[in-house]
Formats: C-alpha cells, structure tokens, sequence
C-alpha cells in the first residue's frame, strides 16, 4: 500500500512536467508531421490535402539548390554547425582543464565564464550589434594596430563568421559545466595508476582522460549540433538572414515561409526535413564518437 502512495506521489509531482511535454511536444510534433501533408494558403484557402507533394517541391529544388532559400539555409548551417560545435567543444574541454587544476579561486572564475551561458540571447546579440558596428569596439581595436576592420554584418564573407563567434561564446562555457564534472568523475585510481608507471600529463590525457571522457564528448556535441542546428533568434534579430541570405538559417526560412508567406503546410515539411537530418548526424556522432554505448 505504501508503495503505491509513493507511486501516485511520484506521478503527482511529475504531472506537470508531462502535461507540457504531451501538450507542447508530442501533440505539435504529431500535428506538424499532418500538416506537412496539407497545403494551406493561411487567409486564401482551407487546407487541401497533397500527399507528400510538399516534399518533391522542396527537394525539387535541389537542382539548382542556389536559387532555393532552404537549401541555401541548409548549406549556411551546416558550415555554421562544422565551425562551431567544433570550437565550442575544444574551448569547453580546455577551459574545463584549467579550471580542474585551479586550487584557489575555482568557484569565482567558474561563475566569470559561466555568465554568458546564462545571458538572454537577446541581450548578447544587442552588445554583440554594438560590438560589430562599423564603428563599433572591434574595429576600433583593429584600427590600432593598423588594420580597416570590416562592417561585419553587413559583408557577405564575415557575417555568418560573426555569428559563429556569438555562438561560440555564448555555448562554450555551459558545456564547460559537463566536462568539468566529468573531470571530477573520472577513477582517481586509473589516473595516479598512470602516474606511477611514468605516464606525462599529454600522454595521461590522450590515453586515459580523453577515452573516460567519450561520453561527455558524446553529449556535448550531440547537444552543440542540436542547437547549432536550431539556430534561431541571432539570425533573426542580428542578420535577418542577411546579406544576400548569407546568415539564412532554416528555422529562419521554415518561420519565413509559415508567418511571412502563409504557407504553414510547406512550412511543415521543412521542418521535418531538419528534423530528420539531426536525427541521422546524431546518430552518426553517436557510433563515431561513443560507440561502446551502441545497443
């Protein structure tokens, strides 16, 4: 009897939790994969039914992929998502080293990094638009040691970099957070064992931290790719996919498509196109990176 009370107590605390995912979640990625199958002209007409019509539209255009603003958008996240789940897992693993090895002073240099993960993205990208202003702090910096900085957002080659340095700032230290309590994890045993059989700190790392840490390195990347992917709100607010669609992200394009032109069902498919290349990159990282965990 008790261990049903506890049960029903269990669930109890837990039905809120569940009512968001099942209706914010589950119920909408229902609904999105049927309305990928309807066209609906949003004011203009109801929704007609078109079988997977939406579909062959969109990878029609694989033809001539340049003249398509979601596969320009595909091709922009990509390169956005390579550079960047990159970096930010390199520079979170070193800043979770040194942070490791910190004796004094560990708890206040570990909230001094960690305050850009926990800063709105809106008020990041207003002091990174300050920051890439043509007469902005960057280029005054560049302009004492002699060098013409460019006008950032507004030049095709540097404006999905700039956004590639925002995101990389902003991400590095939250996953800065897994590697070090993975650091704190690790078997001490294993790593004075190591030690004792003369094995250096580069040698200690390559071979023992660096395997024990495949998992958090899973999970890092699996998550940076995920965001990476879902890229949003700098891209909207900063760029709004400018110049030239260069920043165009997909979620801009599937917003694009569904509140600016109308066309929720088209909308639709594209996002489960996005949805279906993270799963299979995913996947992919999962039996590259970790693939003890395989089932």
């Amino acid at each position: 009897m008790k261990k049903h009370a506890e049960t029903i107590a269990a669930y109890l605390f837990l039905a809120p939790y569940l009512f968001v995912l099942v209706v914010f979640s589950l119920i909408v990625s229902i609904y999105g994969i049927g309305l990928s199958f309807f066209r609906i002209d949003l004011g203009f007409s109801g929704a007609t039914f078109v079988g997977f019509r939406n579909y062959a539209q969109i990878f029609s255009q694989l033809a001539n992929p340049g003249l398509s603003d979601f596969w320009t958008s595909m091709g922009n996240i990509l390169r956005f998502t390579i550079v960047v789940v990159s970096v930010q897992t390199v520079l979170a693993l070193i800043l979770a080293l040194l942070l490791h090895t910190i004796r004094r002073g560990r708890g206040a240099f570990r909230t001094m990094f960690y305050v850009p993960a926990v800063t709105s993205s809106v008020a990041t990208s207003l002091i990174f638009l300050w920051l890439y202003n043509s007469e902005g702090v960057i280029n005054f910096l560049l302009s004492l040691i002699g060098i013409h900085g460019p006008d950032w957002l507004n030049n095709v080659f540097w404006a999905l970099p700039a956004l590639m340095l925002l995101n990389i700032w902003s991400t590095a230290a939250m996953f800065m957070i897994y590697f070090l309590a993975a650091l704190q994890d690790l078997p001490k045993d294993v790593l004075e064992a190591a030690e004792v059989d003369g094995a250096g700190r580069l040698q200690s790392f390559w071979y023992i931290t660096l395997p024990l840490l495949r998992p958090t390195v899973f999970l890092v990347v699996a998550l940076g790719t995920i965001g990476a992917f879902q890229m949003f709100d700098q891209a909207k607010f900063m760029t709004n996919g400018q110049p030239l669609n260069s920043t165009l992200t997909p979620m801009l394009e599937i917003y694009n498509e569904a509140f600016l032109n109308g066309g929720f069902g088209q909308a639709a498919a594209m996002s489960m196109i996005l949805f279906s290349l993270i799963f299979v990159v995913t996947i992919l990282q999962r039996r590259l990176i970790d693939p003890g965990t395989r089932r």
